[in-house]
């Protein structure tokens, strides 16, 4: 038996919002308060510390982790397969984003990690992310390690019943190269492809 989900409940629809507004604001305020000269960033800035581990199994079955990746931005996204609107939303969002980023792109990696590892297998996250442009790197893992990895990053989520859905804090993170996390969107700031654009090339 592994130990019992850490769970933060979150109403669908404004009240989700509402939390990760809150987040978001809370993270603002720290890094405010720890004095830290924080760049004019489109999402919301974030204190830069360096990003908690990131070890799990990535889409092709082989040992991931996000230290592999330094030397590029990368951006942090928790959901699932199953997601019915908010995941591919947030997904779709980012091609325009890697669009205005021209060259820069290929310094640039998405990273989806399941906040269903049950259903999740490295093979349905890969049919699943093989339709967005660009692919993310899908992650997945034993439910243990995945809770305790989500817990580290701060994402909340509640399994809504027996249809599936997971309610979860829907926000992207974004990692600079030096391993630091710098900012976070929510569903708003995702409108503004220009903005995370900007973003990312000032971490870069």
């Amino acid at each position: 038996m592994t130990s019992p989900r850490w769970r933060v409940s979150l109403w669908r629809g404004g009240c989700a919002g509402a939390a990760a507004l809150a987040v978001l604001a809370l993270y603002t305020r720290l890094g405010a308060l720890s004095g830290r000269d924080f760049a004019r960033f489109s999402g919301s800035a974030v204190p830069a510390a360096a990003a908690p581990a990131l070890e799990l199994r990535d889409d092709r079955n082989r040992p991931f982790d996000l230290a592999s990746l330094r030397g590029q931005a990368v951006l942090v996204y928790f959901g699932y397969v199953r997601c019915p609107d908010v995941c591919p939303t947030v997904l779709n969002a980012l091609a325009p984003v890697f669009d205005r980023l021209g060259r820069d792109a290929a310094r640039v990696r998405v990273v989806f990690v399941t906040l269903d590892p049950t259903h999740d297998t490295p093979a349905a996250l890969h049919d699943f992310l093989a339709n967005f442009r660009p692919a993310p790197i899908g992650l997945t893992g034993r439910p243990r390690d995945v809770e305790s990895i989500a817990r580290a990053w701060r994402i909340g989520w509640q399994d809504a019943g027996p249809d599936g859905r997971i309610n979860h804090l829907s926000v992207l993170t974004l990692v600079g190269p030096d391993g630091h996390m710098r900012a976070r969107y929510g569903m708003t700031q995702l409108g503004d492809p220009s903005g995370m654009a900007s973003d990312i090339r000032s971490v870069l």
